[in-house]
């Protein structure tokens, strides 16, 4: 079974980056400039409402960071109550630097695909910072222009020859970690206040990073570290002692994130990922961990297949509704989980958006033979989308109903843009989840 699990992992991941086991990103096509909008606020009754940040639109394929933005700011909402808001830039920025500067074959193009390991060595490795520090001007825009400028002009230079060029450093030395820092800089057009800055906490030529640096003091400079940042998750040593999920404010998001290379990360709260299990009647328990964890106020990241035939116009990606129209536009993606809707074994029916706080229908909503309806995700694609969606319960928020959830659903190879019929394997909509160690 865990060979199979890794299987499935790998094919996700060769749609993608060859840097790591990575997810794609289902990015939504742009419509408009809308990179002035101001973020669309989202307020509603259920479970983890009350820690909800802004909706906002990826602009190019790193929906895994913003999705893991969306997750760090409703744990240190409930923390704090702050409602920063911080960069998904930030960590795009450094996810460039490591491709290029760490001798990585990149081809003639940076890969914006990653997933929730890699966003959380980025973390550990360069910390995090608020929209308002790193590009002012894009502190309230719900989708940023910036990103997909600063990619186009990556690209051109990368094609042009630049990580070759004459009078370029060597690559592996310091010098050409330095040469690709200012490279990037210049792409993304950072002022010199935010240059110096980064000099000053990583050095000119990123001999520095706040793990191995700043372990005994902060970076200062608007570079927060993980344990910088509270985080409002389950407390794995007072949960056992207490013999209940016991959720403690005074953690951060270091705890969550826990420490590590690679695939696999360590500590007593650390996050891990599960694949939703092949096997249907093993099926039901995955899908109570992401009920417990939401029960608790805690959101969940979850990558799932994307199919934009099966987006129906109230935002819900529906099996029944693919299969009217065929295979269209597909990938991979992650989002935050944040509600669900289901169905009691006494026939009663709970929607999403339905605030429960009594504790009998909560404790008969992880019954076995509860079934579970659809999963409300908190996306990345704006917020008000008449050319993708006209009736969302919730604008930017997606319900994947069970039948699309489970599958099976066809992932075909793309042909000139589009899905071809005839070269397809089945799989299932939800692939994986990551969560705290007291759900597992």
């Amino acid at each position: 079974m865990e060979s199979m699990k890794k299987t499935r992992w790998m094919i996700l991941a060769a749609m993608v980056s060859s840097l790591s086991m990575a997810a794609g990103c289902a990015a939504e096509e742009a419509t408009g400039d809308t990179a002035g909008d101001e973020e669309s606020a989202t307020t509603d009754d259920i479970t983890s409402s009350a820690n909800l940040t802004e909706v906002k639109r990826q602009s190019i394929g790193n929906c895994w960071l913003y999705a893991v933005a969306s997750w760090t700011e409703a744990l240190e909402k409930g923390a704090t109550q702050s409602g920063e808001n911080y960069s998904e830039s930030y960590w795009t920025f450094w996810h460039w630097f490591e491709q290029l500067a760490n001798g990585y074959s990149v081809g003639t193009e940076i890969q914006t695909g990653g997933s929730y390991m890699t966003a959380a060595g980025l973390i550990d490795r360069y910390g995090v910072m608020a929209e308002k520090d790193f590009i002012p001007e894009e502190a309230t825009s719900e989708m940023s222009s910036r990103q997909s400028s600063a990619l186009n002009a990556m690209n051109a230079w990368i094609k042009g020859g630049g990580l070759t060029a004459a009078g370029a450093p060597k690559k592996g030395t310091v010098e050409y970690r330095g040469y690709i820092l200012k490279q990037l800089e210049k792409a993304w057009g950072l002022s010199t206040t935010r240059t110096d800055a980064l000099h000053r906490v990583f050095g000119v030529n990123v001999t520095r990073t706040v793990d191995k640096s700043f372990a005994s003091r902060k970076p200062g400079y608007q570079v927060l570290r993980a344990k910088d940042v509270f985080a409002a998750i389950p407390d794995v040593t007072q949960s056992k002692a207490a013999g209940k999920v016991v959720i403690n404010p005074k953690l951060t998001l270091q705890d969550a994130i826990g420490s590590g290379t690679g695939y696999y990360r360590s500590g007593t709260h650390a996050w891990t990922e599960i694949n939703l299990p092949y096997q249907g009647g093993e099926r039901r328990a995955f899908y109570q961990k992401v009920q417990r964890s939401l029960h608790d106020g805690v959101p969940v990241v979850s990558s799932w297949f994307v199919d934009f035939n099966a987006l129906t116009s109230d935002s819900h990606f529906s099996k029944k509704f693919l299969e009217t129209k065929g295979p269209g536009r597909q990938g991979g993606h992650m989002t935050v989980a944040m509600d669900y809707s289901a169905k009691t074994p006494d026939g009663k029916t709970y929607a999403a958006g339905q605030d429960v706080t009594d504790k009998a229908v909560l404790a008969q909503l992880l019954d076995a033979k509860t079934e579970i309806l659809s999963i409300r995700m908190k996306n990345s694609w704006g917020a008000n989308r008449p050319d993708r969606w006209q009736q969302a319960q919730m604008p930017g928020f997606h319900d994947l109903d069970a039948d699309y959830l489970n599958g099976p659903l066809k992932r075909c190879k793309e042909v000139n843009g589009t899905s071809d019929p005839k070269q397809c394997s089945d799989d299932t909509g939800m692939q994986d989840i990551v969560v705290s160690p007291v759900y597992r």
